[in-house]
């Protein structure tokens, strides 16, 4: 039997669940980019399905985005690992950073900064960890970590995120696996090949700490900026018994551009699929249950 705790409070008794329940926790990454990154993520979870999110601790909202979480007191919070985008905030992160102070990589350029220059791994690591302590500082307990763009799946990043998971006692990763069950439209050809090289990834980390994953993979890295209802009503009808994760980026406004992410009109339509009595009676009618990892 898996147990899972319910509500914002962990110290209730544990609710046993029969190994054919489907569990499902909607993820919101990059909680704290922005003022409407921020209220699109609250807003999916007060008025939708989502159930997590993970603060990116290095970007200029993230304090603002911390102090609204009272709105939200069901809201699981990780922490967005990220040393792509942003100030670092650790003296060994300046390593990652242009002469302007600002991180700004893309994932195959972190991965093949750290292969040439290995000596960045401990930036990296020196990085996520002031991240880490960043959070816990404000007087938050992470449910889990994961990585902007997807960083912490090569597999010498994740050993040292595996590290600073074991020493800030927080218990679960984001798992890269993503096997879509049934026939579903094909999302963009680069959007495939990230896929197909972050199930690699995924099982070489396997090998490093599977008990850090608690889920059977994470959805939406196919079909980044191409989620909409019909997508989710879909992945409502695919889920199989267990916990998946759905990964998702709500945003409302417009103070972002394309600068800073490609994902602008998508994180719009996203929310609004997020909140559509739709997609939520698709995930009710099937009797799944929406967790975060704290309640795992």
């Amino acid at each position: 039997m898996l147990s899972i705790r319910l509500g914002s409070d962990y110290n209730r008794p544990a609710v046993e669940l029969s190994p054919t329940q489907k569990c499902v926790i909607v993820n919101a990454d990059d909680f704290g980019f922005s003022p409407g990154v921020t209220e699109g993520v609250l807003r999916a979870h007060r008025e939708g399905i989502v159930t997590s999110t993970t603060v990116a601790a290095n970007m200029p909202a993230a304090e603002a985005a911390l102090a609204r979480l009272g709105e939200a007191p069901n809201l699981g919070v990780g922490v967005h690992l990220n040393v792509s985008q942003g100030p670092p905030l650790s003296a060994q992160g300046r390593a990652l950073a242009n002469a302007d102070g600002v991180m700004n990589r893309t994932a195959t350029q972190v991965i093949l900064s750290c292969i040439r220059h290995r000596r960045l791994l401990g930036a990296v690591e020196a990085e996520f960890d002031a991240q880490i302590r960043w959070v816990l500082d404000h007087g938050l307990r992470p449910t889990h970590l994961d990585s902007h763009r997807h960083a912490h799946a090569f597999p010498p990043i994740f050993a040292r995120v595996v590290g600073l998971a074991r020493r800030y006692h927080i218990p679960f990763v984001r798992r890269h696996r993503e096997k879509l069950p049934g026939r579903w439209p094909a999302g963009p050809a680069k959007q495939r090949r990230i896929r197909r090289i972050l199930n690699c990834f995924g099982k070489a980390d396997a090998l490093i700490a599977s008990d850090l994953w608690a889920t059977q993979g994470t959805w939406g890295i196919e079909h980044t900026g191409f989620i909409d209802a019909d997508w989710l009503i879909r992945a409502a009808g695919a889920l199989g018994p267990g916990v998946t994760e759905i990964m998702t980026h709500p945003a409302a406004g417009d103070d972002l551009d394309a600068a800073v992410t490609r994902l602008l009109e998508s994180r719009r339509v996203e929310l609004w699929a997020l909140c559509s009595a739709a997609v939520k009676d698709a995930f009710a009618g099937r009797q799944i249950k929406r967790v975060h990892y704290g309640q795992l």
